[in-house]
């Protein structure tokens, strides 16, 4: 493992700071066990240092004195308990995303469990930007379509990459139920809405009189009943065609949903004109 610079420790040092208050951080030293410098401070009748000059010193001399990074991740991972976020998963998000742009130039990262894991060593700048981005924040650079956060709010907030999905292909379904006004689900709605024979479902302005028109209404049938077999239920097809753990594949899911509902919102129902 390359050994981990002193400026990085400060500047984590400065982000754990934030998240505590002068209290908790010498709760902290005692459960972890780390020497609380500022007991010598107030024997000479000084007052308090900086929080995060507290932390920075007391990990500095505990990493030195185990001759390893362990109490610098042991502190990491004692702030970044999930469940004192559980009311704000956007500073949790925050907190992981400002910690992991420094840890991944060293081959670690904290993970959504708040533990540190390794990774692959970032190799530039830009390499660590993007890989520590969150999905969220990827999900706000797409211009997706507003559905999907309708529906999938709650699990892109804790990147819940499977069920986020999950939520946004059922939220595609419905709009299609609404549209239709039809009751069944799946591939079976889809074919029912755009059967070419007697669709209840066209796009505006495409009346399928030519190979063109019957062409883009073809696509848009076949990405509909894609999204079903991907995405709607893919823990029923093996191998698995996507890694639900992936967030590169949650984004190609969620271009491919977007896409979908635009679609959508030039459609209309013939039967009801």
């Amino acid at each position: 493992m390359k050994k981990i610079n002193n400026i990085v420790i400060e500047e984590i040092a400065r982000i754990l700071a934030e998240e505590l208050t002068g209290s908790k951080i010498t709760k902290m030293f005692a459960e972890l066990n780390l020497y609380n410098f500022d007991q010598d401070i107030h024997k000479k009748g000084f007052t308090n240092s900086t929080k995060w000059r507290r932390i920075n010193e007391s990990v500095l001399d505990a990493c030195r004195k185990s001759k390893s990074a362990t109490p610098f991740f042991k502190t990491i991972e004692y702030v970044t308990q999930p469940e004192k976020y559980m009311t704000n998963p956007t500073a949790w998000r925050e907190l992981l995303t400002s910690l992991n742009i420094h840890l991944i130039y060293y081959g670690f990262k904290v993970s959504d469990s708040g533990k540190i894991v390794k990774t692959k060593a970032a190799t530039s700048f830009s390499d660590a930007q993007k890989r520590s981005k969150s999905l969220n924040d990827k999900f706000n650079e797409l211009n997706l379509h507003p559905s999907i956060l309708k529906y999938a709010n709650s699990e892109l907030l804790h990147e819940n990459y499977f069920h986020a999905i999950l939520e946004a292909s059922k939220g595609l379904l419905d709009r299609i139920r609404k549209l239709s006004g039809l009751e069944t689900d799946g591939n079976t709605l889809v074919n029912q809405c755009f059967n070419k024979k007697k669709p209840i479902i066209l796009i505006q302005g495409n009346y399928l009189k030519n190979l063109n028109e019957q062409g883009s209404y073809d696509g848009l049938k076949s990405l509909l009943n894609s999204i079903v077999f991907l995405y709607r239920n893919p823990r029923a097809h093996e191998p698995k065609l996507y890694d639900e753990t992936s967030m590169d594949d949650a984004i190609t899911a969620f271009v491919m949903i977007s896409l979908a509902n635009k679609k959508l919102d030039n459609c209309i129902n013939v039967r009801l004109l």
